[in-house]
């Protein structure tokens, strides 16, 4: 961002990437090096986020309950 005059701040707003099992894809980068910070089953997703080597937060999400439940 030093080309527009910003100063670069990590984002704490994850972004959340839909994946088909998060168990198994937090097991895959774990075998990477990725540290998670927190697990979450919202009763509608599963979540489980972590941040990327800037800082930045991530989330791997998938939704396990139907589109019409509340």
């Amino acid at each position: 961002m030093r080309g527009i005059g910003i100063p670069f701040s990590p984002s704490a707003h994850p972004i959340a990437f839909g994946v088909d099992d998060v168990a198994a894809e937090q097991r895959r980068l774990e075998s990477l090096g990725v540290i998670f910070k927190q697990f979450l089953d919202s009763g509608v997703c599963h979540m489980a986020f972590f941040d990327d080597p800037d800082g930045n937060a991530q989330m791997l999400h998938r939704r396990y309950a139907p589109e019409d439940a509340d």
